[in-house]
């Protein structure tokens, strides 16, 4: 059994003219919000190994974060091919993990997050039918199990959507 964290990158500052995207910082209220990430991420049973996210400054500001709550030794990658990275290009991505890695989390961007999650869930634990059909909005988590041994045997619905996280919720 392996499990995927979909993980948004918390809150940032506002697109502008003056900010390139890719330069975003996190702000108060993103902060405050990937840390009750955090703490969520750290009660899972299936405890992060190895955390990738994109090399935008929002999202390693957010994994840091994470990284801080987990308090373990986890394998990190900084990968500038997640940035803005579409459901295909996550695909690709994943099939290329190490496969002693059982529990992987994922920090991006919409909506290819939120597309790779649709293409993998298959069913839902109870209560967790709709959580797809609403926003995936910023510092919100998706944790699907996939019943595969290695990570390039994940296909479309071949996971089950197990738990989910939205800040303004809990």
């Amino acid at each position: 059994m392996k499990y995927l964290s979909i993980i948004r990158h918390a809150k940032a500052e506002p697109e502008s003219q003056e900010l390139e995207d890719h330069d975003r910082k996190l702000i108060s209220k993103g902060i405050k919000r990937a840390s009750s990430l955090a703490i969520w991420l750290s009660k899972k049973p299936s405890l992060i190994e190895s955390l990738h996210y994109s090399s935008s400054i929002r999202t390693s500001q957010t994994a840091d974060i994470i990284l801080s709550e987990l308090k373990k030794n986890i394998e990190t990658f900084i990968e500038p091919k997640l940035y803005g990275a579409s459901q295909e290009t996550l695909l690709n991505y994943i099939s290329f993990i190490d496969d002693r890695i059982n529990s992987v989390g994922i920090v991006g961007h919409q909506p290819g997050l939120k597309e790779l999650a649709l293409y993998l869930a298959n069913s839902y634990a109870e209560g967790l039918e709709r959580v797809l059909n609403e926003n995936f909005a910023t510092s919100n988590a998706i944790i699907i199990a996939l019943n595969v041994k290695r990570w390039d045997q994940i296909s479309i619905r071949s996971g089950i959507l197990v738990d989910y996280f939205d800040p303004k919720n809990n």
